[in-house]
């Protein structure tokens, strides 16, 4: 399995997440959070698919994907981060990092 080149900077990143301005998540949760891009631009095969519905993605891509997804969160995790999905929109991903429970 050959590894992926770095994927984020992450003093950019962290950078970033220290400016975000403070938001609740629908956890009861405070975080910051922000937009890395979408899964068509940042994940190897481009494509948005769910294990149960694949048909529009190869097993190799589905393989490199989650060789990326599980890096990505790798990364992120140096951070304090990890990397969710948008509310709107599951296509958008975001760098999110835990700042308190609500009150």
């Amino acid at each position: 399995m050959d590894k992926i080149d770095k994927i984020f900077n992450l003093e950019v990143l962290a950078a970033a997440l220290d400016e975000a301005d403070e938001q609740d998540d629908q956890d009861g949760c405070i975080v910051k959070r922000v937009f890395l891009g979408t899964v068509f631009d940042l994940a190897p095969s481009g494509k948005y698919y769910m294990p149960y519905a694949c048909s529009n993605v190869t097993e190799e891509e589905a393989m490199e994907d989650e060789r990326w997804y599980e890096q990505a969160d790798a990364e992120l995790d140096t951070i304090n981060a990890y990397m969710v999905s948008g509310e709107g929109d599951p296509c958008d991903l975001f760098a999110e990092r835990f700042v308190r429970e609500t009150d």
